[in-house]
C-alpha cells in the first residue's frame, strides 16, 4: 500500500523535465523564424550610400510628419516627385520627431558618409518647444554647420525655419550669413500662426514651393 500510493508522484517527476524542455523548446524557433523573415525585407528596403546622389533632409517633428500617413509628408512628396523623373537624385528623410539641433549633431556623422547633393535643415520648432536657450541654440546651429562643411565643403544647405520666433529666427540668421552656401528660407512660418505636423496642406504647399529649389541636376 505504501509503494502504490507513491507510485503517482515517481510519474510525475519522471515526466516534468520532459514536457518543460518541450514548452521551451518551441519558443526559440518562433523567435528565430520571425527575426529571418523580417530582417531581409530590411535589408532589402534600405537606402544604398553607393547607389544615388542624395538631397538630405534632416528636421524634427514637422518633417517627420507625425500625425499623417507617411507618404503625405513634404519630405515623401519631394521623394515622390524625384522618382517620378529622370534624374538620379533620391531623398534621405533624416528627421526625428522632437530632435533638437544638438541631437542632430550627435547624429550627423553617420549622415555625411552618404552621396549627398543636397541639403534641407528643418530647425527651430524642437528647440523652442524644449526651451533650449536661444544662445544655446544658435551655437548649435553653427557647429552644425560647421561640421558639414568638414565633409561636403561645397553641399547647398537649405535652413527651413521653424519657428518665427525672433530670438530663435536670429540665430537661424546669423549662422546662414557665416556660412558659404547656406540659404535660410522662412516658407514654412509664412502665412501660419501654428505649424502643425499633422496639416497635410501645409505639406502640399511647402512641397510645391521647396521643389523649384532642389537641385535635381
Amino acid at each position: 500500500m505504501r509503494t502504490s500510493n507513491l507510485l503517482p508522484y515517481l510519474l510525475l517527476a519522471l515526466l516534468a523535465p520532459s514536457c518543460g524542455q518541450d514548452s521551451h523548446s518551441s519558443l526559440p524557433e518562433k523567435e528565430e523564424g520571425a527575426i529571418i523573415s523580417i530582417a531581409p525585407e530590411i535589408n532589402r528596403e534600405a537606402p544604398s550610400a553607393s547607389e544615388h546622389p542624395l538631397l538630405l533632409i534632416l528636421g524634427s517633428t514637422f518633417s517627420v510628419a507625425r500625425g499623417l500617413p507617411p507618404e503625405q509628408g513634404y519630405a515623401a512628396l519631394l521623394e515622390q516627385r524625384l522618382s517620378a523623373g529622370q534624374g538620379p537624385l533620391r531623398a534621405l528623410n533624416a528627421s526625428v520627431a522632437n530632435e533638437t539641433a544638438a541631437g542632430a549633431l550627435e547624429r550627423l556623422p553617420f549622415l555625411l558618409v552618404h552621396p549627398l547633393k543636397q541639403a534641407i535643415l528643418e530647425l527651430g520648432q524642437a528647440d523652442e518647444a524644449r526651451h533650449t536657450a536661444p544662445k544655446a541654440f544658435a551655437r548649435d546651429v553653427n557647429k552644425l554647420l560647421r561640421h558639414i562643411r568638414t565633409q561636403h565643403a561645397d553641399l547647398p544647405v537649405l535652413i527651413l525655419a521653424s519657428t518665427p520666433t525672433t530670438s530663435y529666427y536670429e540665430g537661424l540668421t546669423a549662422a546662414a550669413a557665416a556660412t558659404g552656401g547656406v540659404l535660410l528660407s522662412s516658407l514654412l512660418i509664412e502665412g501660419t500662426d501654428v505649424i502643425r505636423s499633422d496639416d497635410a496642406g501645409l505639406h502640399r504647399r511647402l512641397a510645391e514651393e521647396l521643389w523649384p529649389l532642389v537641385e535635381t541636376e
